[in-house]
């Protein structure tokens, strides 16, 4: 799972409280990709509620009841209960995206939203550089490697043991810079001694940093 992408979730949804929205829009900060997300979210949440509802005529459901055999009146019912009966929403991720895009339809206008990083359509296409991870632990049963690159996955990137005790594994990557962790035996999350840095994760845990360059 992107610890990422789960963090972004509950602070839309508020679910943090006061000291964990800091940590947490701390890590968000350190990440510019996901600090594009996050703010892409926060507007599209605001457009969503500076929208005008629009009612039907009073005379709308009578007219097509009329029109309809008794069958499709039951779905018609349906629908009519789905879309005006009053309900309290609670607003989220998927619920904020989904309203912009059915105001758009009703109001018969266009919204176009930028999607991040547009401009690598008119750039070449980066080089792969293969990166080789190395991680110590002679007693571990599995190692596995985790990180933004791979959404924080488990089970993905699966090293091998050599017969030294040391776990490799060969990771094609786009030049950049990638937080990381391994994760033993499936369960027990550990940093990189030799990595290149660290950056606090939010949670009391230190994600290692690799940075992928051409140079």
């Amino acid at each position: 799972m992107n610890k990422n992408t789960d963090i972004i979730r509950k602070l839309i949804d508020g679910e943090f409280s006061q000291e964990e929205e800091k940590a947490a829009l701390r890590l968000i900060e350190s990440d510019p990709l996901q600090k594009e997300e996050l703010d892409l979210l926060r507007k599209t949440i605001r457009i969503a509620g500076n929208c005008e509802r629009k009612s039907a005529p009073h005379s709308f459901t009578s007219e097509v009841m009329r029109e309809l055999t008794p069958h499709t009146k039951v779905k018609m019912e349906r629908l009519q209960d789905f879309f005006f009966r009053q309900r309290m929403v609670r607003w989220n991720i998927a619920a904020a995206v989904a309203a912009v895009f059915f105001v758009a339809i009703l109001g018969g206008g266009i919204f176009y939203i930028q999607k991040k990083d547009s401009r690598i359509s008119s750039l070449s296409p980066e080089t792969m550089i293969t990166v080789r991870f190395e991680f110590y632990s002679p007693e571990a049963k599995s190692v596995s490697l985790a990180g933004d690159f791979n959404k924080w996955s488990t089970d993905e990137a699966l090293m091998k043991k050599q017969g030294d005790g040391i776990w490799t594994i060969d990771i094609p990557l786009k030049p950049k810079m990638y937080s990381y962790m391994f994760v033993i035996d499936g369960k027990v999350w550990a940093e990189d001694p030799k990595s290149d840095s660290y950056h606090d994760d939010g949670f009391g845990n230190k994600n290692s940093v690799v940075r992928v360059s051409t140079s």
